[in-house]
């Protein structure tokens, strides 16, 4: 592997060290940002090594969109995604929406750290599962005893 300062930059000799499989290319990488009424929101968006499109929401917290054959696509995603954002704004409840989602990646972070670092017993795998299947079914709950705001796209999962 040739030391060029980009991939110097990119830590690609470090990440050699490690045994890991990289697979280097000069690539294109894309983010966007808005300002919604004072809430950023910010994506990123790059083409993999299979030559296709990588969509993430940065801002407010970090979401996977998609992977994407086609630009367009991309674009659409992100269209909808703010007029999804629109729509939340109006609500007055974004705020409250945006530290709920904080708090749920942030679990599933500790979730991680658990099962990475310790030996952690079925009960406990057991006892966790229980609760989110709890949370699943009241965000189902509240999906059916709520009024849809938005119609022009329909929800990916509930």
């Amino acid at each position: 592997m040739s030391n060029s300062p980009d991939k110097e930059i990119m830590g690609i000799e470090k990440l050699s060290e490690l045994d890991a499989d990289i697979v280097y290319y000069n690539g294109l990488q894309c983010f966007v940002k808005f300002n919604i009424e004072g809430y950023e929101i910010s994506y990123g968006y790059n083409i993999n090594a299979k030559n296709k499109f990588y969509l993430q929401r940065i801002k407010p917290y970090p979401m996977p969109a998609g992977v994407f054959d086609d630009v367009n696509d991309v674009i659409n995603v992100i269209k909808i995604d703010i007029d999804l954002f629109k729509n939340a704004v109006k609500s007055g409840k974004l705020e409250k929406f945006i530290n709920i989602s904080t708090e749920i990646l942030n679990v599933v972070r500790n979730f991680e750290d658990l099962f990475l670092y310790y030996n952690v017993s079925p009960e406990i795998f057991n006892e966790l599962n229980q609760i989110i299947g709890i949370l699943k079914e009241k965000i189902l709950t509240g999906a059916r005893e709520s009024k849809r705001v938005y119609t022009e796209n329909e929800p990916k999962t509930i």
